[in-house]
């Protein structure tokens, strides 16, 4: 590790850091900058570690340089940068995420972008639409929070199988939506892994169903880093088995449908690009007369 006064300035600490980085070096040396100096000067974005006099003034303290460099080291070998940072900026907040959810990918940014333009982007002085929502596992509860913050006259439902998942989705609510969280939003904890839309029957019909559920199998490309350190549960159906039918929570879904919606209700699902065609056709199949893909990022 370079020695913690080897640094005069942030420049030569950030051209240092990302030596020890192997992915994405100078998009992941800003992230790790940025989270520890944001807590220490009013940054907003990563621009401004380069913007500002901080480049040229500020002279890298040693805890943070070992710090820094730590970081580095566990990232070189693999272990997911938000993990080791303990937080994710998704949407339009900085969320808190560990090993135990799935960490918020940017084209999940795509579905709640699909949200906001059904029900309406924020006008000034427009009154807010009230509307019902569930959403299908909840995990670290990047969705839901950016529905509820946004339109704040929403309420909703989710289910989640993973106590420490909803440890994790209790405190984003907390800090994103507000303490009082609660009385707009419950979280359903599921009897088992293969329990599916069923669960929100009893608190429907819903204006909007949401989910990004899983919907791998072991013959998807999936990156060794999602195998090796994202939970299994939020990847695979079935409490993550790799032989589960992918498909499992459409076709639950589609089984129950006409319980779960208002007659103008409206589906926003992710889906995996290997079975999107085949999956809009068996929402055809069971009486959707309006299904749209959309393509993610990629």
């Amino acid at each position: 590790m370079p020695k913690p006064n080897f640094y005069k300035n942030l420049s030569d600490l950030r051209t240092e850091l990302k030596k020890s980085l192997k992915k994405s070096p100078e998009a992941e040396a800003d992230q790790i900058l940025f989270h520890f100096l944001s807590k220490l000067y009013p940054l907003k974005r990563y621009s401004d570690l380069y913007q500002s006099p901080l480049t040229q003034t500020y002279q890298p303290k040693a805890d943070l340089v070992q710090r820094v460099f730590e970081i580095a080291e566990q990232r070189a070998l693999g272990v997911p940068l938000q993990h080791l940072l303990k937080s994710c900026f998704f949407f339009e907040h900085d969320y808190h995420v560990n090993e135990h959810v799935l960490i918020p990918r940017p084209e999940t940014e795509i579905l709640v972008k699909c949200v906001f333009d059904i029900f309406g982007t924020k006008t000034s002085g427009a009154d807010p639409i009230p509307f019902l929502f569930a959403e299908l596992g909840l995990g670290s509860g990047v969705i839901s929070c950016e529905v509820l913050s946004h339109f704040k006259k929403a309420s909703g439902y989710a289910s989640e199988l993973s106590p420490q998942a909803i440890a994790v989705a209790h405190q984003n609510l907390k800090t994103v939506v507000g303490n009082d969280w609660q009385e707009r939003f419950k979280i359903a904890t599921p009897a088992t892994a293969s329990t599916g839309f069923e669960i929100f029957i009893p608190f429907g019909p819903f204006d909007l169903i949401v989910s990004n559920p899983p919907y791998l199998q072991s013959t998807d490309e999936i990156e060794s880093e999602v195998l090796n350190y994202e939970p299994h549960a939020a990847l695979f159906p079935n409490g993550g088995a790799a032989s589960a039918d992918p498909n499992f929570f459409y076709l639950n879904f589609l089984k129950q449908a006409q319980r779960l919606l208002k007659p103008k209700g409206r589906v926003v699902f992710e889906v995996p690009h290997e079975r999107a065609v085949n999956l809009a056709q068996e929402f055809k199949n069971h009486g959707f007369k309006s299904v749209q893909l959309i393509p993610d990022l990629t």
